[in-house]
């Protein structure tokens, strides 16, 4: 894993079957559900933070993000309330944006644009990601 320098991309993409996906994310490559794209890319800045200090939870980033987005330490609740489900989800790429485009090629995800978070409900979204710093 990469330290302080680390980057992501997030997209937002379609989802018609989860299951098939299911195999192919986890560690640095991820798909979540999410009320908007802020959430997420707030989320992934949490869990790339955790790492720098030794303050994560999870083994992946991936894994961290899920935590972070469901407001949880624990994986199987962060999974059932934020993992891949059918419709839009986000895609994160943690490293490379190649490895982004490289794991839409072999899906055929179709990336779509993002819906934008309403200001009133944007604060508690990421009130929620912060608090698992105190879990």
């Amino acid at each position: 894993m990469k330290s302080e320098s680390m980057k992501f991309t997030v997209k937002s993409v379609l989802v018609d079957d989860p299951k098939k996906l299911i195999p192919l994310i986890g560690g640095n490559v991820q798909l979540v559900t999410a009320e908007c794209i802020e959430e997420v890319i707030f989320a992934a800045l949490l869990a790339i933070r955790a790492f720098k200090r030794g303050t994560n939870h999870a083994k992946t980033y991936g894994g961290e993000l899920l935590l972070r987005l469901a407001g949880t330490n624990q994986i199987k609740v962060a999974i059932e309330k934020n993992g891949v489900k059918r419709g839009l989800n986000y895609l994160i790429c943690f490293e490379t944006p190649e490895q982004c485009s490289k794991f839409l090629l072999k899906t055929g995800l179709v990336e779509v644009t993002p819906p934008k978070c309403n200001k009133e409900n944007l604060k508690a979204l990421m009130e929620k990601s912060a608090l698992v710093e105190t879990l």
